[in-house]
C-alpha cells in the first residue's frame, strides 16, 4: 500500500515536471514522447518497460487533452518565429519542422498560412543585403538565398527585381 502511494507520487511528480518543461514553449507530440520516456527511465517506479510505456502514453493523451502539446500550434509558432527573426524560406522550415517530429501535412498548412508577399519580403531584404555582391558573386548570393530555404522561383524573383531597381538608379545617375 505504501509502496503503491510512492509510485503514484513518483508518476505525479514527473507529469508535473514534463508539464512545467511543456508549458515553457511549444512543444510537438513527438518530443514530447521523448521527453516522457527520458523521465520515466529516471523515476524507479517507471523502470520496467510495459508500465513505462502505458505511463507515457496516458501522460501524452493527458497532455493533449490539457492543451500543453499541439502539433499544430507548435507549427504555426515556429514558422513566423524563424521567418521574422532568422529570415528563414519555407523550404527550410518544413525541414526544421519535420526535424521536431511534425507530419508533413501540418508543417504544409502552417506554412500555407503565411502569405506568399510575405515570403517574397523576405527573400528580397536578404537579398538586398547582399545587393553590392550581386553584380561580381551573382552565384555565391544565388547559393547563400537557396540555403536559407527560398524555393528558385522567389530567388530569381527578387534578383532580378534587384537589378531592374539597379539599372534605374544607373540611369538617374547619368
Amino acid at each position: 500500500m505504501e509502496q503503491d502511494l510512492k509510485e503514484r507520487r513518483a508518476a505525479a511528480a514527473a507529469l508535473a515536471r514534463v508539464q512545467k518543461w511543456c508549458a515553457l514553449r511549444d512543444r510537438t507530440v513527438h518530443e514530447t514522447h521523448v521527453k516522457l520516456r527520458e523521465v520515466a527511465s529516471a523515476v524507479e517506479a517507471l523502470s520496467e518497460p510495459g508500465p513505462k510505456e502505458n505511463w507515457v502514453e496516458e501522460c501524452a493523451a493527458s497532455l493533449a487533452r490539457e492543451g500543453y502539446v499541439d502539433d499544430m500550434r507548435c507549427a504555426e509558432s515556429y514558422t513566423r518565429t524563424h521567418l521574422e527573426h532568422k529570415s528563414w524560406g519555407p523550404l527550410k522550415i518544413k525541414a526544421g519542422l519535420a526535424s521536431r517530429g511534425v507530419s508533413g501535412a501540418v508543417a504544409d498548412r502552417a506554412i500555407a498560412e503565411v502569405p506568399e508577399a510575405q515570403w517574397q519580403d523576405a527573400v528580397d531584404r536578404l537579398a538586398q543585403r547582399r545587393a553590392s555582391e550581386v553584380q561580381d558573386h551573382r552565384d555565391r548570393v544565388i547559393r547563400w538565398l537557396l540555403q536559407r530555404g527560398f524555393p528558385q522561383r522567389m530567388v530569381w524573383t527578387s534578383l532580378d527585381s534587384l537589378s531592374l531597381d539597379n539599372l534605374g538608379e544607373e540611369s538617374q545617375d547619368s
